[in-house]
């Protein structure tokens, strides 16, 4: 396998590898969330190298109407050849990179569909079956990997291998220079080695359409290597070979940073921007030298005192292309603590008053089963993680709320780690708006556009939202008499618009002005609110 010269694809596949092996412990919303922001990564360079590939076309066709390429009729053939080579290569990637898709929104479908409420994200993002029956029980995985191996092997021989212009029907010594990787390390769990099993068995959702996303990315960087010795060949020009490496960073993966004395401390320690082929990378903690499997490090030793403990992590690569050898420092950090327990709260120190405010448990050195609560003037919901919680209250403002935290230690005795005392307080008031405004001058043509008036807060954390359900208006027109309006609802147009309201706003024109008086808007705490005016002067 080659390495690829993308430094951007280099890091993709460090990630990747990382998460697949991640696959192993419980699927947690923060592995979720690395797959989507891997997924996010490796579609961004997939535009990136297909951006590249056309304009790789482009240019065939420019030199096709270059002065000097159309007086040589040898050359001027030998160019026009080789475009159609290059036209054939990316009708070859267009067709595997569909299949590749196709099967993706086969998981998708599988898995729920998009959720209607989060754009861009799997309803069950966490589905450990649905990769495995389409890729696996179906069949699905040994039909990819075949179309997979032909792809490689076909456009590896639209180059021709000799200064001839015909193909030869293969190309083995290109087909080597491709990303397209399927070796199969054996292991306990696929002592056969099936490829379907090692990519897509209990994967979910997410981890598969990454992993979908990443063979597509390799599809189109195997024809972007194509494309460029095609076009070596069509001019005789080869483009300078980038860097393996361009940026590096020292990468430290630990299941636990916070420790009690005499358990143990187990961290993967890892250089950025690599590829598990690697053979000249060295990595040392402490000075001490780690061995190197797939380009991974694991370091282990025991917790020894208390507080930060810091590891100083280096590391060195030679550069095969630069022939140069590259040395990086880093550190990383964990703790050594005794048991004790906090109450943090996610977003404020406050609780407020009909919304969800979440808070964390934690106790070191105790496991989350064993930490007991008990609320005094407020409810705990459990959610999503360990020891997080939503708690509401029902009030009243200025009122306080308590939880007293207990847990049970490891020789099987309960200590108590007190009460906890937090404000109760009320949302605060929003604001009125109309056009994203709150007053002054402004054009008739502006207010006649709007739906309704409106009600945000302003620099508040959480997602509370307010429903303006009356106001007054009051018309001042420039020439005539006054008119007056109430509404019940929020509206200024549309099909829920108060006739008396339309009159006032389909009215509007220069040198007018309207108040928006008397506005009413119920809260999350089911309160409604007066929350003040605004007042227009009609400009233009």
């Amino acid at each position: 396998m080659s390495l690829p010269k993308e430094p951007r694809q280099l890091m993709i596949n460090l990630m990747y590898l990382v998460l697949t092996a991640l696959l192993a412990m419980n699927v947690s919303s923060e592995i979720l969330n690395a797959f989507k922001i891997v997924d996010k990564s490796i579609n961004q360079s997939s535009k990136n190298i297909t951006e590249k590939n056309d304009a790789t076309i482009e240019n065939f066709k420019i030199a096709l109407e270059d002065p000097k390429i159309i007086a040589d009729p040898v050359k001027y053939a030998k160019v026009k050849q080789f475009l159609a080579y290059a036209e054939q290569v990316m009708e070859k990637r267009k067709a595997m990179a569909a299949e590749l898709e196709a099967y993706k929104a086969t998981i998708i479908t599988r898995s729920g569909g998009m959720d209607p409420q989060i754009p861009g994200q799997i309803l069950r993002q966490d589905d450990l079956d649905a990769a495995t029956a389409i890729m696996i029980d179906e069949g699905n995985g040994a039909k990819m990997l075949a179309a997979l191996t032909k792809y490689k092997a076909d456009i590896s021989a639209m180059v021709p291998a000799d200064e001839n212009l015909s193909l030869s029907g293969s190309n083995a010594e290109l087909a080597k220079k491709l990303p397209l990787n399927f070796e199969v390390e054996e292991s306990k769990e696929n002592p056969g080695k099936d490829w379907s099993f090692s990519n897509f068995h209990m994967v979910p959702s997410v981890g598969a359409v990454t992993i979908m996303d990443k063979y597509i990315n390799d599809v189109k960087i195997s024809e972007s290597i194509v494309l460029d010795e095609l076009w070596a060949k069509a001019f005789g020009e080869r483009r300078r070979q980038v860097p393996v490496f361009k940026d590096y960073a020292i990468l430290v993966s630990a299941p636990n940073s916070y420790l009690l004395p005499g358990e143990k401390y187990t961290a993967q320690v890892m250089l950025g921007a690599y590829n598990k082929t690697s053979n000249n990378l060295s990595i040392r903690v402490n000075g001490q030298n780690l061995a190197v499997k797939d380009g991974i490090a694991t370091f282990t030793t025991v917790a020894n005192g208390k507080g930060e403990q810091t590891l100083n992590v280096s590391a060195s690569y030679t550069d095969p292309n630069e022939n140069t050898t590259k040395n990086y420092t880093g550190k990383a950090t964990y703790m050594i603590g005794e048991a004790q327990a906090t109450i943090s709260l996610d977003k404020m120190n406050v609780f407020y008053i009909g919304v969800d405010n979440p808070i964390t448990f934690s106790a070191s050195g105790i496991a989350a089963s064993n930490i007991t609560y008990a609320a005094e003037g407020c409810t705990l919901t459990k959610a999503e993680g360990v020891n997080k919680f939503m708690v509401t209250t029902p009030g009243p403002n200025g009122s306080k709320a308590k939880i007293t935290l207990t847990g049970k230690l490891g020789d099987g005795s309960t200590k108590s780690f007190g009460t906890y005392e937090y404000r109760v307080k009320r949302i605060p008031d929003p604001y009125p708006t109309v056009a994203k405004s709150r007053g002054g001058a402004i054009a008739a043509n502006a207010v006649k556009a709007q739906l309704a008036v409106f009600a945000p807060l302003d620099n508040f954390d959480f997602d509370a939202k307010f429903e303006v359900t009356s106001f007054d208006l009051f018309y001042q027109p420039k020439r005539g008499d006054p008119k007056e309006a109430s509404a019940r609802n929020k509206y200024l147009s549309g099909p829920q618009v108060e006739s008396d309201v339309k009159d006032i706003i389909e009215s509007l024109k220069p040198g007018d002005r309207l108040f928006i008086e008397n506005i009413k808007a119920r809260g999350p705490d089911n309160t409604t609110r007066s929350i003040g005016n605004i007042n227009f002067i009609i400009n233009s």
